[in-house]
């Protein structure tokens, strides 16, 4: 080389000792993806043409090449444009792979964190610039490749690469949710994370962890388990991250409302939640079906942006008419009307709750089927005699305890 440039030799040089040396929190400090450091580079190594002379002097071949592409990424961050930049950087993702696959220890770890996260990070921006999906499907394979590769070192916790599994597995579903695959493609893996406990992991990769994996769970209807990811994750975050608490709240109001827990007007002040969420409430109490579906939809590119807007489209609206029917025998409480109520009354209760005058008997019959055969309601119906008997004793259990398996006893 006639005119070595000294910010890449020096680079180089730095990066090559921290690596002999195992040094991982040096490595980190050295590949930075932020965007003033990137910048920075940028200007000083936009005359280099080539940097496979600067890296002869790596140890180890994969690394130079993961140096090589890392100092290319750099140079050409200002001038290539998002998709070729996100190009480069899943280069930089895989070398970092296959060097991750060849070390023992969990040194490697930090530079693992400052990695992935620019991946994400990318595939983000260029999703949004670009309306393309792939880039999501690409930074999910690298990451499920990632996690495979952490959760195969069987070493003790404390000397593993395990340890680095919860951060990963956070935002392998995180990266699964916004592909076109079904979630469970990539997510199945980071389930296995579930079991990994102890100290050698933070709280606040435990609190990520459980917030997509309630929102994993919340997208394939498995509400009770996403709630309780959900609780953890909101009780967790500290009450200064008022910006991720809030975040937390938005999916946690929609598995609670599926399972008739309403938010209080308190709870949605304090966050400062959007006013759609004390209407959704109040209608969903009300069993006001019309509002509830006008605010929902009101709102639709909020709620379509979280995923739960067809979930509380589908999921809530059962538990409204069963709302309707409870207020009704409220209303007739003490009479015998309370508890053998006719199909005609209750059709016109379902038709005020809908502002749907269309609604016929067979509609609203195949509705209290679907109450009573879920066990939101006990009793039966009588078709013939077009009449529902609610049971004497507890006609509405409550809606939380619904298809919760009693304790057994010792």
């Amino acid at each position: 080389m006639d005119d070595v440039n000294p910010v890449a030799s020096a680079f180089v040089n730095a990066a090559q000792e921290a690596f002999m040396f195992e040094n991982g929190p040096a490595l980190a400090k050295l590949f930075v993806f932020g965007d003033e450091t990137l910048a920075v580079l940028s200007s000083r190594l936009a005359a280099v043409d080539d940097f496979e002379p600067y890296v002869v002097v790596a140890s180890d071949a994969i690394f130079g090449q993961f140096t090589a592409a890392y100092l290319r990424y750099a140079r050409d961050r200002r001038r290539a444009g998002a998709e070729d930049g996100h190009r480069q950087l899943c280069r930089v993702a895989e070398l970092f792979v296959a060097l991750l696959g060849r070390s023992q220890g969990p040194w490697l770890l930090p530079v693992l964190r400052a990695v992935v996260l620019a991946l994400c990070g990318s595939a983000q921006a260029t999703g949004a610039q670009t309306g393309d999906s792939a880039v999501f499907t690409q930074a999910a394979s690298l990451l499920l490749r990632i996690l495979i590769d952490l959760l195969g070192d069987s070493c003790p916790l404390e000397s593993s690469k395990r340890a680095g599994a919860v951060f990963v597995a956070a935002l392998l579903l995180r990266m699964s949710l916004r592909t076109s695959a079904a979630p469970g493609a990539y997510a199945s893996k980071a389930l296995e994370v579930r079991s990994l406990a102890g100290p050698a992991f933070s709280r606040r990769d435990r609190t990520s962890y459980s917030y997509w994996l309630g929102r994993y769970y919340l997208v394939c209807y498995y509400v009770d388990l996403a709630r309780e990811q959900l609780e953890y994750a909101f009780g967790a975050c500290p009450a200064w991250h008022y910006r991720n608490k809030r975040a937390i709240l938005r999916h946690l109001i929609a598995a609670n409302m599926i399972r008739g827990r309403l938010p209080t007007q308190r709870l949605l002040a304090k966050y400062d939640m959007e006013p759609v969420y004390a209407e959704l409430a109040r209608c969903f109490r009300r069993g006001n079906v019309a509002g509830f579906e006008r605010a929902l939809v009101g709102s639709m590119e909020l709620f379509r942006a979280q995923g739960n807007f067809l979930l509380l489209l589908e999921r809530t609206k059962l538990l409204m008419f069963r709302n309707v029917l409870q207020r009704m025998c409220r209303i007739h409480a003490g009479s015998e009307r309370g508890k053998i109520v006719a199909y005609r009354d209750i059709l016109t209760a379902f038709q005020v709750a809908t502002q749907n005058p269309a609604m016929d008997t067979l509609e609203m019959e195949s509705i209290l089927a679907s109450l009573v055969s879920q066990k939101l309601v006990l009793g039966y119906l009588f078709h013939h005699q077009r009449l529902l008997n609610l049971s004497r004793k507890m006609a509405f259990p409550a809606i939380a305890r619904v298809g919760v398996a009693a304790p057994r006893k010792a």
